[in-house]
Formats: C-alpha cells, sequence, structure tokens
C-alpha cells in the first residue's frame, strides 16, 4: 500500500508542476529573461524536475516500462505542447532552443538519478593512495 501511496503523491506532484509550468507560460516573461539564452536554465530545472518526478512515480508503481525514457517521453512531449501554447501568448513566442532546453532536462535529470541509484557513474580515484 505505501508503494502506492508513493506513486500517486508523485504522479500529483508531476500535475502541480505541468500547471506551474503552464501558468508561468501564459504571461510574457519578466524582462529580465526576455533575451536570448537568459531563461534556459528555468528550461532545464522545471523539466528536469516534471520528469523525475515521473521517473520516481514509474518506479513506485514498479512499473516495467523504460526508467528514463518514458518519463523523457512525457516530459519532452509536454514541453512541446507548452511551446505551441506559447505561440498564442501575447509577448510570448514558441522557441526551438526553449524546446531543446526542456528536452536537455528532461533527459539529463532522470538520467542522473538512475545513474547515482545505479551505480552508474565514474568511480572517483581513491584518495587514500
Amino acid at each position: 500500500m505505501k508503494s502506492q501511496s508513493g506513486f500517486i503523491i508523485y504522479w500529483i506532484l508531476s500535475i502541480l508542476v505541468m500547471g506551474l509550468i503552464f501558468l508561468f507560460s501564459s504571461f510574457p516573461p519578466p524582462m529580465e529573461l526576455s533575451f536570448l539564452f537568459a531563461g534556459k536554465p528555468i528550461h532545464l530545472l522545471a523539466y528536469g524536475v516534471l520528469a523525475s518526478l515521473i521517473y520516481f512515480a514509474r518506479e513506485k508503481s514498479r512499473a516495467l516500462f523504460h526508467p528514463i525514457f518514458i518519463p523523457f517521453l512525457i516530459a519532452f512531449l509536454y514541453g512541446i505542447s507548452d511551446e505551441i501554447h506559447q505561440h498564442f501568448v501575447p509577448g510570448r513566442e514558441a522557441d526551438v532552443f526553449d524546446a531543446l532546453a526542456n528536452a536537455l532536462g528532461a533527459f539529463v535529470f532522470p538520467l542522473g538519478i538512475h545513474a547515482k541509484k545505479y551505480g552508474w557513474m565514474i568511480k572517483s580515484p581513491n584518495k587514500n593512495r
């Protein structure tokens, strides 16, 4: 039962993050973020967090689908839909570089979590030598 509640909590958090992304992209960006590449770290972070939450939801459900690809795909497709949404918001535009930042965050965050959890990281040199 505990696994089921974790699954529900992570999906609720994922949906909340999706809602926040939609809300923030429904208004023109602040002036300090309106120049080229200024908001890319925000895109990386937002979609990285979203894909990570989906990764944890998948883990709690013990689903057999791919642990990195499916969270990436869901977050990436949501990012594409958000870029389309922004096309219709005054003061915003659909941006290929934003979509790339979304995709990068959606891929790297779950990959890093998975690598850390299952030991895929490069081992640091032994400091005792």
